[in-house]
């Protein structure tokens, strides 16, 4: 009797720790914390229909974000707002593109990162935007 106590102790506390790690692995956006919910504020209305994966990779970054200098802060916040006003379908053309630039040689990349340089440091007037 002892010993089926025992396993049904081990069996339910298994239980919880599962339950637990799955809940902790995709909260819903009221479950996050203050500094979670401030720092994640741009993906607000899109976090709860967003896959577990993705949201894990969001919570990192969250983490990490107190550690940041004000203008990586910045960069992270205006990412994160860029990234989700995009449409599903330029999500999607964005990362195709990326696993492209991905697969160049890396003087290739360099020389477009170089590029996207340039072009960011140019005016909105000498863009045309």
């Amino acid at each position: 009797m002892a010993r089926s106590f025992i396993a049904a102790a081990f069996w339910l506390y298994m239980s919880f720790l599962v339950s637990a790690s799955a809940a902790g692995a995709d909260p819903v956006w009221d479950e996050l914390k203050s500094q979670q919910r401030e720092v994640l504020a741009p993906l607000a209305q899109e976090w709860n229909g967003m896959d577990p994966a993705k949201k894990k990779k969001w919570l990192g970054i969250a983490r990490r974000y107190p550690g940041m200098t004000p203008e990586e802060q910045h960069r992270t916040q205006l990412q994160m707002r860029d990234w989700y006003s995009l449409t599903p379908e330029q999500r999607e053309l964005v990362r195709e593109k990326y696993k492209t630039i991905k697969k160049l040689p890396p003087e290739k990349r360099h020389e477009i990162k170089q590029k996207w340089r340039e072009y960011g440091q140019t005016s909105q007037d000498q863009r045309g935007d």
